[in-house]
């Protein structure tokens, strides 16, 4: 097993649980001298030394000699700043994506065959992108977006929902190449609307700029034409500027405030989307009157919007975040007896007598207990 391995996954894995030398040594039981030599590619660790380390570390003696993935069509943006534990988690975060979809893969035989969506066909201007992505969901321009979980899985994209341990990145995106495509959302930070609109920003970048999977890790820039482009596509997606003059006359006896929180609820979306949306509909300035916004809501609540805040926030217990196809594959191999129950429960985040009862309705009538709202 390779030394240069166990060397970068012990120094990443050190960062990411805040363990120092001397800190690894006193929880591992493991002497200063040897983890050093470790770090430095020195010496060969018995058996017995590396099982202590992953131990202390919490992963399996595999995830220790793990190779660094290598993802050809991943797309990952990362805040420039970062703590210590951040800068960790993000050189975690290409293994986490690999396994994932490493895990999908060996599943998803039993998915019915179907032709996908080829989105090298779609425009390339963001709004007629939305616009042809609702016509081939057979979504109506004025109704809301309300089966996001189903309409990926309708498009034969994957998506993971985990927390990424990182407060500033929302979401990645990897591409046909590594067995996308496939979207991953940070839902450790922000809100259901973060979430939400994540989800179509990086399936801007799918359709959109798909020249940009290249597998390098860079820093984001947000003020670039292509995340300009995918905050377009995604607001245009959830909430269409044709129908926002429409919804506004609906309004026309309330304050600007409740106009703009009655745009949001009946769309769950964001403030921040209703706003943009509100300012190209009426041509303006959209810093300004996000601003004046902030102010007025301010001023009447008391409450500022530090922390990605989000105003009649969408309840987190109205979602559960999981690709519905991984989960019929799931249940596809339990009954075929090609799972352990307690794997599966792992792999859907959930309890083992829940699976069981599920795979039970399953087994008895053919029916897979909705995990969805809608």
């Amino acid at each position: 097993m390779s030394l240069e391995n166990l060397s970068a996954n012990l120094r990443r894995l050190m960062k990411k649980n805040g363990f120092s030398i001397p800190k690894l040594g006193e929880v591992s039981g493991v002497s200063v001298a040897t983890i050093s030599n470790i770090l430095n590619e020195k010496g060969d660790p018995s058996h017995s030394i590396v099982d202590k380390l992953s131990r202390a570390l919490d992963v399996t003696i595999g995830d220790l000699y793990a190779q660094k993935p290598v993802l050809k069509s991943l797309r990952y943006r990362t805040n420039k700043d970062q703590t210590a534990r951040e800068k960790s988690a993000k050189e975690t975060l290409p293994y986490t994506i690999y396994e994932k979809l490493k895990t999908y893969k060996e599943v998803e035989k039993y998915l019915p065959k179907r032709t996908l969506i080829d989105f090298s066909k779609f425009p390339k201007d963001p709004v007629e992108a939305a616009r042809k992505l609702r016509m081939v969901l057979s979504l109506r321009s004025d109704a809301p977006v309300t089966n996001f979980f189903g309409n990926l899985s309708e498009l034969g994209v994957k998506q993971f929902y985990f927390n990424f341990g990182l407060s500033k990145t929302f979401g990645v995106s990897v591409n046909k190449d590594d067995g996308g495509p496939a979207i991953f959302v940070n839902i450790g930070t922000a809100n259901v609307e973060r979430w939400v609109f994540t989800i179509f920003h990086e399936l801007g970048h799918i359709i959109l700029h798909p020249e940009s999977y290249d597998g390098e890790v860079k820093a984001e820039e947000s003020d670039s034409k292509e995340e300009r482009d995918a905050d377009c596509f995604a607001a245009e997606f959830l909430f269409p500027v044709d129908v926002v003059r429409e919804r506004v006359k609906g309004t026309k006896n309330y304050s600007f405030i409740d106009k703009i929180l009655e745009l949001k609820q009946e769309f769950s979306v964001s403030y921040w989307v209703a706003l943009s949306q509100y300012c190209i509909a009426y041509s303006r300035d959209r810093s300004d009157v996000i601003k004046k916004f902030q102010r007025m809501y301010k001023n009447r609540t008391n409450h500022d919007f530090k922390d990605h805040y989000e105003p009649n926030s969408l309840p987190k217990e109205r979602f559960i975040f999981e690709d519905p196809d991984f989960r019929t594959c799931i249940f596809e191999a339990l009954k075929n007896d090609d799972m352990e129950v307690e794997l599966a429960a792992e792999l859907l985040g959930t309890d083992v007598d829940l699976i069981k009862e599920e795979l039970k309705c399953v087994i008895e009538d053919g029916t897979l207990v909705e995990s969805h709202p809608f």
